[in-house]
């Protein structure tokens, strides 16, 4: 067995490192114009926007702005970021906020130089009709969760189906990501426990793989899994916890690189498509989705397949502190309690009743976007685990 271990990025972590490594970096790629990409304007409250622009007047370099990218990015805003970076030149981007603002701007870079693509979404149901590479992309990461500020992926929404589907652009990962942990303090108790479980859920997904068998690897997210729980304990008693804060920030992004997996194994993931599916059809935060849909996966998986069960103990030991699935599955359902996310539809405020109708167009985005089948085994899963948390 061989391994090839590419991590792009340089990171810069800790207290003022956008203040004090931004301008080298911008320095060092010629950079005449950029776009800082960013979302509701967090960036402009804690003090991120004015740093950027500080640093981009010092270095007489002109700026485009992006703003409102939405916490499930759409296409149609991501299409016209890029036709403004195709007007104004834009030579690099600098995506300031969340992992949804970073997502889209990977994807605003790759169609700024490909017009070929008329669409965003082409682009996501396609992307090897892309000749060039993407224009450069810094990441400044406000909120520890989804990792997307060091690696290829974005998960892009449709706007007029709600269609909700990954694509992969390796050209487009930061090559330089600033992790300042004090522009996570702002953040509320909600959003930070739907990161911390976004994290956790990431390190799952990669866990359960058939072939993750390396133990060094098994080891590895297990330790990341004790960090993240070991953090909500602490910003459950201080949401102010600045060392709490640190760990997760770190652990975002080293929960979703390359080392976690070595390219060995893909992960299951199969929760990212069920929960991609609710979060498509009714907007809600992707880290909540994914407190609704472990359980109920799990449960059945552990029934259904031995590796689930043994992977699930292992677990139990090690974060958790127990020997059994049914302790397992209390330590988890008392995890996501801790994190106050929901157990059910409605525990969300932008759920007030699940039709039929709401559960088989769930079905159906998993089935088209994911499995490619309406009656396979895997959606028949997705039945049940759609109908599982009505009750």
């Amino acid at each position: 067995m061989s391994i090839k271990l590419k991590i792009i990025p340089t990171y810069y972590f800790g207290k003022d490192v956008v203040k004090e490594h931004l301008g080298e970096e911008l320095k060092k790629y010629r950079v005449k114009t950029l776009m800082i990409a960013y979302g509701g304007g967090s960036i402009k409250r804690n003090g991120l926007y004015n740093e950027i622009l500080v640093v981009a007047k010092k270095h007489k370099i002109k700026i485009i702005e992006h703003a409102g990218i939405e916490p499930n990015p759409r296409d149609v805003g991501i299409y016209q970021a890029a036709l403004k970076c195709r007007k104004y030149k834009v030579d690099l981007i600098v995506a300031a906020g969340g992992g949804s603002v970073i997502d889209a701007a990977k994807i605003i870079g790759i169609l700024a130089t490909n017009p070929q693509y008329k669409n965003a979404w082409d682009y996501v149901l396609d992307n090897s009709r892309a000749t060039k590479l993407s224009i450069p992309l810094f990441s400044i990461i406000t909120l520890a969760a989804t990792g997307s500020e060091n690696n290829a992926g974005s998960v892009i929404t449709n706007t007029q189906t709600h269609y909700k589907q990954s694509t992969w652009t390796p050209s487009a990962i930061p090559k330089v990501c600033f992790e300042d942990p004090q522009y996570t303090m702002t953040l509320s108790p909600w959003q930070t426990a739907c990161g911390i479980f976004d994290i956790f859920s990431h390190l799952c997904e990669q866990f359960y793989d058939p072939v993750a068998t390396f133990e060094w690897t098994k080891a590895y997210l297990l330790a990341n899994m004790r960090v993240c729980v070991a953090c909500a304990n602490k910003l459950s008693v201080n949401n102010q916890d600045y060392e709490a804060r640190s760990n997760l920030l770190w652990t975002s992004s080293w929960a979703l690189n390359e080392l976690a997996h070595f390219h060995i194994a893909s992960g299951d993931w199969t929760v990212h498509k069920l929960e991609h599916a609710v979060s498509g059809l009714w907007d809600v935060e992707h880290g909540a989705g994914l407190a609704l849909i472990t359980p109920p996966y799990l449960k059945l998986m552990c029934k259904r397949n031995k590796l689930f069960a043994e992977r699930s103990l292992e677990i139990a030991k090690i974060v958790f502190g127990v020997n059994t699935l049914p302790l397992f599955f209390k330590k988890l359902s008392e995890f996501i309690n801790l994190l106050k996310l929901p157990v059910k539809y409605t525990d969300f405020k932008q759920i007030t009743n699940v039709t039929d109708d709401n559960i088989n167009w769930l079905i159906k985005h998993f089935s088209t976007i994911n499995e490619g089948g309406k009656n396979g085994p895997r959606t028949q899963l997705a039945r049940i685990v759609f109908n599982t948390i009505k009750k």
